[in-house]
Parts: structure tokens; C-alpha cells; sequence
């Protein structure tokens, strides 16, 4: 094995050693390199014997010495996505319609971009080098879907046919120092109840190197024809379901354990404190955003009035069904101190995923342009989360398109009032 090299930074290690644009590593120390995590691993030693082939295909050898705080400065190909070849019931992926953003469409099972990235991952399609190479490396923290820990439910629920034992698994990461974060989707009828009691007490083991467990809600689109008919969570459930985790977090190391922010709208209990959430180790998996977008917004408060006054006009700040208590709050907050312009808020329902959808970064451009129901230059304010890193809507449409398309001026803020533009 090996892998392709397609840049050198002129002021890294490597270009002392002629290293080039389209040449191969082949072997460093001894060691097959076979994406950049390799590279990165066995580059670490002071001494490195490496073995290059170029694009002509000749082949050399030589040693470098790590003498300088220099990085090596190469990149390399990436590595293609290990795709999951599960077929979960609840799986997001399969109830989505066709003609969205291409990347919405990948089955990301792939254990470097969980380390990486904070992917979530199943462990179903590791094979023994793959899991040798977590260990040896010390991959850690991994981010891993449980979803139960009974190796039947968790078969029947996840589809797939070969014979995994989740705790095994769990406990030999566990002894090698592997460290992880998980999450459990509920899905009613399946593994909430006694099922989900079970699964937080086998994942509290002292044995097991767990950092956190996040329990999400199943989320259903109204394009689930031809799969398994679930039940949604509602205010009653959700109520059920908070108290059987604020029970489960008085066990010992429980309070590792948290519950998605849609619990708490969809039940109408208050949202816990800061100090629930710790460090907020699940923020990426929507659980605390709320209680950090409350936080954001007291930090940035007086610079987003300025910026609110600064451009003097009439503006409406467009957000999801989850966030409308907590947006309802800020904006009559922000209203009390503005003095050259208006605010309002109106909530945007996803009739595109459909109604069990409530967070914003799922929201569609669609459904902006259909339910904005603005005045003439009047000025949107839209949550940034439903743009992508490319500045790109669930639907295809940049942000300065749905401007064009919606003749106003819009200012895009970050979910957590981190900051903001206008389009």
C-alpha cells in the first residue's frame, strides 16, 4: 500500500529531501503508509527511514532526520469515506428525498473521521486490523451509535446480519486506553423503557471508558415510504422519558449522561443549567445548543444591537420550531434596547422534511421563501446552521441566491451568536 502525495509546503521538512507533488510514500520505518493518519503516526519518530516511489516509478530510499521543529509539510490524497453498511430502521439517510446537496447522501461509517471529526460511528464493519490499528495507534476518543447494548436488539434495530457483540468491543477499547463518546438514538417501541434503563447502566460500567452518553430522539421525515412505520416522541413521552433519565443520573457516574435539547420543547420543561452540560461534550449531537446559544447571546448582546443600529431598519429574525421559546425570549430582550430599528421573530415550520422536524439546521430555503411572509425591504435574519461550511442550503441555494430570490438583504448569524454577515 501507499499513498499519493499532491502538495509540499516550500517551508516544511520535506522539500529538503526533494520531495514531490505526485510521488508515492510507500513505507516509513518500516511501516505500509496508507492515508494520511499513517503518515502523521510514523512521521513522529526522530529518525525516519522512508521509502518514496516517484511518478515515473522509480523508487528511492533515504533517512530523515527530525532535527528542526519543521512539520514534514506533505499532503496527501484523501482517503475515501468507509461507508456503513448497515440498514438501521431509524436511519435519517434512507427517508430523504432525492436532489439535495450530494454529500447528504453518504453513509459515513468511518472510524478516522470519528476521532477526526466527532462522526459518529456503529464498530459493525471494523475488521480485526482495522480494530488492531485503533488500538496500536490509540485512535481515541472514538464517537460511537450504541443504541442499545442488546446484542439482538441492537442487530434487529441496526439490520445487519453478522453475529457483534457491542460490549466485547467496548471493553477492549476500554483496556487499551480507547476512550469514547456515544449516543443513543430512542426510538418508542424499540429502546426506550426497561431497554434504554439497560443500555445506560451497561455503558456506566467502571469497566468501560465512557466520556458521555446522549440520548436524541429518532427523527422522522414525512418521506419514509416503503420503511418501517416508528412512533415520533410527543409532549407525554418526552415528559416520560427526561424523568427516567434524571433518575438514571443519579447512578454513580451518571452525570455523564444528558438528554437532547427536543425533549425538553417538545414536554415544555425548562432547560437544565450550564452545569448540566459540563463541558458540553454533545453539543455536535444537539444536545446543550439552547443553553449555548443563551449563553452566546448574553456574551454578544450589545454588539449585535449595535450592528442592528448601525443599519437602521425593520427586521425579522426567521428560526426553527426548537428554538421559538428561546428566540421569543432574546428578541424581546434585544427590542426593549434598540433605538433605530424593529425586531420581530416568526417561526419557520419544516413542510419540507415534515413536522417532526424542528431544528434549524434542517431548515430549507424552500421553506423560507414560502412561510418568510416579510415586508418590502425588510431585512431577514436567518440562522446560520442551515447553511452549510460552503455557504449552501439543504436545498442548493447559496445564501446570496435566496437573497436575489427573496429581494431582501439578510444577515446570516452563527446559531450561538458567535458572529454574523450580511448577504
Amino acid at each position: 500500500m501507499s499513498i499519493k502525495i499532491v502538495s509540499v509546503d516550500p517551508a516544511g521538512l520535506a522539500r529538503r529531501y526533494d520531495i514531490q507533488p505526485g510521488d508515492r510514500v510507500l513505507r516509513i520505518n518500516g511501516h505500509s503508509i496508507n492515508d494520511q493518519m499513517d503518515l502523521e503516526y510514523y512521521s513522529s519518530d526522530y529518525q525516519l527511514d522512508v521509502s518514496i516511489e516517484a511518478a515515473d516509478g522509480k523508487k528511492r530510499r533515504f533517512t530523515i532526520l527530525r532535527d528542526s521543529f519543521l512539520p514534514l509539510g506533505l499532503e496527501t490524497d484523501p482517503k475515501p469515506v468507509k461507508r456503513c453498511h448497515n440498514h438501521c430502521v431509524f436511519c435519517f439517510i434512507d427517508q430523504m428525498p432525492p436532489g439535495l446537496r450530494s454529500s447528504l447522501y453518504v453513509k459515513d461509517d468511518d472510524y478516522l473521521y470519528s476521532r477526526d471529526y466527532g462522526n459518529y460511528i456503529t464498530l459493525t464493519n471494523l475488521s480485526e486490523a482495522e480494530i488492531k490499528r485503533v488500538l496500536t495507534q490509540h485512535i481515541s476518543p472514538l464517537y460511537i451509535s450504541v443504541h442499545t447494548s442488546s446484542k439482538d436488539l441492537r442487530q434487529r434495530m441496526m439490520g445487519y446480519k453478522q453475529e457483534f457483540d457491542l460490549l466485547r468491543v467496548l471493553k477492549r477499547l476500554s483496556r487499551a486506553g480507547i476512550a469514547y463518546h456515544t449516543q443513543i438514538v430512542c426510538v418508542p417501541g424499540y429502546n426506550d423503557g426497561e431497554e434504554l434503563n439497560r443500555t445506560v447502566k451497561d455503558l456506566l460500567r467502571p469497566s468501560l471508558a465512557t466520556l458521555s452518553i446522549g440520548v436524541v430522539p429518532v427523527g422522522l421525515t414525512r418521506f419514509r415510504q416503503g420503511l418501517p412505520d416508528l412512533k415520533p416522541f410527543d409532549r407525554l413521552s418526552a415528559t416520560t422519558l427526561l424523568k427516567q433519565l434524571d433518575k438514571l443520573r443519579e447512578l454513580d457516574r451518571g452525570d455523564i449522561l444528558y438528554a437532547a435539547d427536543e425533549f425538553y420543547v417538545l414536554s415544555g420543561k425548562r432547560l437544565p443549567p450550564p452545569q448540566y452540560y459540563q463541558d458540553y461534550p454533545q453539543a455536535e449531537n444537539g444536545i446543550g445548543l439552547l443553553s449555548l446559544l443563551r449563553q452566546g447571546f448574553s456574551k454578544r448582546r450589545k454588539a449585535f444591537i449595535t450592528e442592528l443600529d448601525k443599519h437602521p431598519a425593520s427586521y425579522l429574525l426567521l428560526h426553527s420550531r426548537a428554538a421559538t421559546q428561546e428566540i421569543t425570549r432574546i428578541v424581546t430582550r434585544l427590542s426593549a434596547s434598540l433605538d433605530k430599528s424593529q425586531l420581530h421573530n416568526r417561526e419557520i415550520r419544516n413542510l419540507f422534511m415534515g413536522p417532526h422536524i424542528s431544528v434549524s439546521g434542517l431548515l430549507t430555503a424552500e421553506d423560507i421563501c414560502r412561510q418568510h411572509d416579510s415586508q418590502p425591504k425588510q431585512t431577514l435574519i436567518l440562522p446560520g446552521s442551515m447553511f452549510n461550511d460552503d455557504g449552501i442550503s439543504l436545498d442548493g441555494l447559496s445564501a446570496s441566491e435566496l437573497a436575489r430570490k427573496l429581494a431582501r438583504e439578510l444577515l446570516i448569524v452563527d446559531p450561538l451568536f458567535d458572529g454574523w454577515h450580511r448577504v
